[in-house]
């Protein structure tokens, strides 16, 4: 079917080069993009995997710290000398209740290694038939229980107890099996070895359940499909899509082996394509260790190869959009720059041809070539005007010229035909070359010539401006002179490709501002975040000196509550002590008293023995005068002044000792009241101290109250501190994918060829 529109076909044309050019450049721009798409899709599920290995990985330092913590503490209560092994018990046991998370904690000594009393605890609760202290105080049946650690010092079985010992540092224990009250449980654990110097003492840790890591990998699905997978160094699978697989060891002939191997071999991310779906590994540290465990997602290909090719169809449909948009565009703009006016002017014209010469020519005010087209047409019709109103004679050789004129007319057809034809056709390089007798059809071909010349310049400008536009060539710009509505289509063509200029000079400086400020935010993240570790490994150190703090404190306590009680004591013995002393400071007195009653009956009995020998001696001397009559009367007065001499003399020595007693009394009795004094100063220096031993035990209980609240804080601290860590990796991993997505950006934009202003004038940059 032939089209006689003129603007149809030029709109048909044009818009068909549109076409084409997009068509390249979109074909080139979604290779590019589904290739860019496909890289990034590599790189999300990538960072995905890493994020959820550093979540693990922090989840499971709070257990390796946790572990460190206890042994510090138990180092703490060793190092304190207490020896009491109740002490330890309530020390595990209010770690345990105060780590909601943890399945149990335990510690296991050497024998006597704590007290060196193992045989008087035979088979007590927390013990064996060893008697060694090997408490295991666990959650399994619901609330907190205390147990005897099993298979210890078993190969194997004991790796928990054993390894510490034998690496001397903390170890994360490979899953196993293990009895927990009564039930057989898969569980890890983390060991570290208590120390006294250089000396080992016991291995004390936690335990994990490890159905709380696989419950909250199974609640994870990269991409809104895939699943995650935990293995450890050992290939015992700790979390899986397929709750069978949990506790099993990965089989050597599943891909997710070898890719795991290879994660482990080389300490970082692997992936590998397995049937229908891509898996990546990605190894991380078990709770701070220097054991590796290995996170691997697995997502279909088909959930990823369907975002790359929503994104291909999106650019596909933007850009047949914007191809209609322009045709539509163009074909309005032709049709009414060049459709309407030359339809206009060729009904004229039709009406002139049936000799109506009282139409009205349309244009003439234009200043473009079809306005000196209308003018054209309006001489013509100024002149047929003429011609219909000349005579009769007139008329004929009108009638001759007009003949004349029609042959030229045809000419005209021929030779204007060709070149409207052809620009019809869409090629504008033919022109008008017949050469008229008429001056005003000359200037009319001339002026033909113009608009064909107009038209093809500026489509073909145009086109050059689109084409570079589609080879992302935006240096490129309409420098032709236009009037009228092809001006406007140059100040368009032009305002487009500098306004697109320009937004890819900002994106440029906008990726480039992106790469550097993304590079100092993940600098600074990542100083955060070994600040931040670092932090929280301070923070569970300080948590484990203060629990060791109050239990010394609350020791403190006891200990002064026992002195005040002893002081108590000490002063009740002061005051009865006191009291003897009165007594018996009463009693030398008495006896003080006694003894001078004493000296004076002595004083009495000297007396007497005195007028005894005096009359002794009268006797004697009676007995004397009386002669023989009076000898046996002499004998018996010899006799009785002897006694009285000896009476005399025993009084003498009696009155000395009494008076020797009575001093010594004296000073006896000085020194009990001397003594009764010292008492009554014990008596008040006793009170004194078991009112201070009294405040003491006051203060002490108010500061293990104290310490507490302030072990609470530190809890939270250390919460709040892991909960940042895990948020800063988070955040570094944003980071990283953002620092990338800038890079492609740049690396999409730098395709763009724009020019940029220098000192030299403009220039072409790439």
């Amino acid at each position: 079917m032939r089209i006689r529109s003129l603007s149809l076909k030029v709109a048909l044309l044009g818009g068909a080069a549109l076409t084409a050019v997009f068509a390249i450049g979109m074909t080139l721009l979604v290779q590019q993009v589904g290739g860019t798409m496909e890289a990034q899709t590599r790189q999300l599920q990538s960072e995905t995997t890493q994020g959820i290995a550093a979540q693990v990985s922090t989840d499971l330092l709070r257990g390796e710290r946790a572990a460190e913590g206890i042994v510090t503490a138990l180092q703490g209560l060793h190092s304190a000398g207490i020896k009491d092994r109740a002490v330890y018990d309530a020390t595990i046991r209010q770690f345990l209740e105060r780590n909601p998370g943890l399945l149990g904690a335990w510690s296991g000594w050497e024998p006597n290694a704590l007290d060196g009393n193992d045989a008087a605890a035979v088979n007590k609760p927390g013990h064996d038939a060893t008697g060694r202290y090997i408490p295991y105080w666990n959650r399994g049946s619901g609330s907190v229980v205390l147990e005897a650690l099993t298979g210890y010092d078993q190969p194997g079985a004991g790796d928990y107890y054993l390894q510490p010992k034998a690496l001397g540092r903390a170890v994360a224990i490979e899953p196993y099996n293990y009895t927990v009250a009564g039930k057989d449980m898969l569980i890890m654990s983390f060991g570290a070895p208590i120390m006294d110097g250089a000396t080992y003492l016991g291995t004390g840790g936690v335990d994990l359940s490890l159905s709380d890591i696989n419950t909250r990998m199974a609640e994870l699905k990269p991409f809104g499909t895939g699943n995650v997978a935990v293995i450890s160094a050992k290939g015992i699978v700790v979390a899986h899509p397929d709750p069978q697989m949990i506790g099993k060891t990965l089989d050597a002939a599943d891909p997710m082996g070898s890719i795991v191997t290879a994660a482990l071999a080389d300490n970082m991310a692997k992936e590998a394509d397995n049937a229908d779906v891509r898996q990546t590994a990605a190894p991380f540290s078990v709770g701070g260790t220097e054991d590796r465990w290995v996170v691997v997602t697995s997502v279909p290909l088909a959930t990823l190869q369907a975002a790359v090719n929503e994104g291909r169809t999106t650019i596909i449909l933007l850009s047949a959009i914007c191809v209609l948009a322009a045709c539509a565009i163009l074909f309005e703009l032709i049709r009414q720059l060049v459709g309407v006016p030359l339809g206009a002017m060729g009904r004229t014209v039709k009406v002139m041809a049936e000799g109506d010469y009282s139409v009205t020519v349309q244009g003439t005010d234009r200043v473009d070539e079809v306005g000196t087209l209308a003018r054209a047409v309006e001489v013509f019709r100024e002149n047929g005007k003429k011609v219909a109103e000349m005579t009769e004679a007139e008329a004929v050789r009108i009638i001759r010229d007009q003949e004349a004129r029609v042959k030229m007319m045809a000419e005209l057809q021929q030779a204007f035909g060709g070149v409207v034809d052809a620009a019809i056709d869409g090629d504008f390089s033919k022109r008008v070359a017949a050469e008229f007798p008429d001056a005003e059809l000359n200037t009319l071909a001339g002026s033909v010539n113009s608009l064909v010349e107009t038209v093809d310049r500026g489509l073909s400008e145009t086109g050059e401006v689109l084409s570079a536009l589609a080879q992302t060539d935006l240096t490129q710009r309409v420098h032709g002179q236009y009037g009228g509505a092809f001006a406007r289509l140059k100040d368009d063509t032009n305002a487009v490709a500098e306004r697109l200029t320009e937004i890819v000079g900002q994106l440029k400086g906008t990726s480039r501002s992106l790469k550097t400020a993304t590079g100092e935010i993940l600098s600074g993240a990542n100083d955060l975040s070994e600040r931040t570790t670092k932090q929280a490994a301070t923070i569970e150190e300080t948590s484990a000196a203060m629990e060791q703090l109050a239990s010394t404190v609350t020791a403190n306590a006891q200990n002064a509550q026992q002195a005040s009680q002893a002081s108590g004591r000490v002063t009740l013995a002061a005051e009865q002590g006191g009291g003897v002393m009165q007594e018996a400071n009463a009693a030398m007195e008495r006896i003080t008293s006694s003894s001078g009653k004493i000296s004076n009956i002595i004083g009495m009995i000297d007396d007497i023995a005195f007028q005894t020998n005096l009359l002794a001696l009268n006797a004697s001397v009676e007995a004397a005068r009386a002669g023989d009559a009076g000898k046996g009367f002499a004998v018996v007065a010899v006799e009785v002044r002897r006694l009285a001499q000896s009476a005399a003399g025993a009084s003498s020595e009696v009155k000395a000792l009494i008076e020797q007693s009575g001093g010594e009394v004296k000073g006896g009795s000085k020194l009990v009241a001397e003594a009764a004094e010292k008492l009554e100063a014990i008596l008040v220096a006793a009170r004194s101290s078991n009112q201070l031993m009294e405040k003491i035990a006051r203060d002490s209980h108010e500061q293990a109250s104290a310490i507490e609240e302030v072990n609470t804080a530190v809890r939270q601290m250390d919460e709040m501190t892991q909960h940042n860590a895990a948020l800063v990796e988070e955040t570094n991993a944003a980071i990283e994918q953002t620092e990338a997505q800038a890079t492609e950006l740049d690396r999409i934009v730098e395709v763009f060829q724009v020019a940029e202003q220098t000192h030299g004038g403009m220039r072409r940059a790439a």
